[in-house]
């Protein structure tokens, strides 16, 4: 008869349930970007409250209040947190040193060129030609009863 359902079968070449919850290095990648994301969510959440950039110092008290584990470092193959997550630059973004460091949402290419661009009085540079620019993406649709291919009443001839 197969085995029963709540029993578990060592993996091959493992002997115990102790062995198989060690870490390996693909468990150690997992655990990274599992750990990075969770630090992701937890930026996010205080970009959506208006809170500014997490201070490094508090991103361990903030990781667990939201996640309600331990932002363990250790788990994912690492030891310092700054050094961890500046591997993630497409993520977050690690800004000063040390004591004084804060991490932030990393920003997208097109908001880069945006907040590059924010100090001038002409509207940033659209990313591709014929694309629109990203003040365009941004207005409020007009309200319309018409086919979206046709022009709105109000646009000249």
């Amino acid at each position: 008869a197969p085995p029963a359902a709540a029993q578990k079968r060592p993996l091959e070449g493992q002997t115990s349930d102790t062995e198989a919850k060690k870490s390996k290095p693909d468990d150690a990648d997992t655990l990274a970007r599992m750990l990075v994301q969770g630090v992701v969510r937890v930026l996010q959440n205080r970009q959506k409250d208006g809170r500014g950039p997490l201070p490094l110092v508090n991103l361990e008290e903030e990781f667990k209040a939201l996640w309600k584990v331990p932002f363990n470092l250790q788990q994912a193959g690492e030891t310092d947190a700054i050094t961890f997550l500046r591997k993630y630059p497409n993520k977050v973004e690690v800004v000063g040193k040390d004591s004084d460091a804060v991490v932030q949402l990393a920003k997208r290419v097109g908001e880069k060129a945006k907040a590059a661009a924010s100090g001038s009085a002409s509207p940033p540079a659209a990313a591709k030609p014929g694309a629109p620019a990203p003040a365009e993406k941004a207005a409020a649709p007009e309200p319309r009863s018409a086919s979206p291919n046709q022009v709105s009443p109000s646009s000249p001839p």
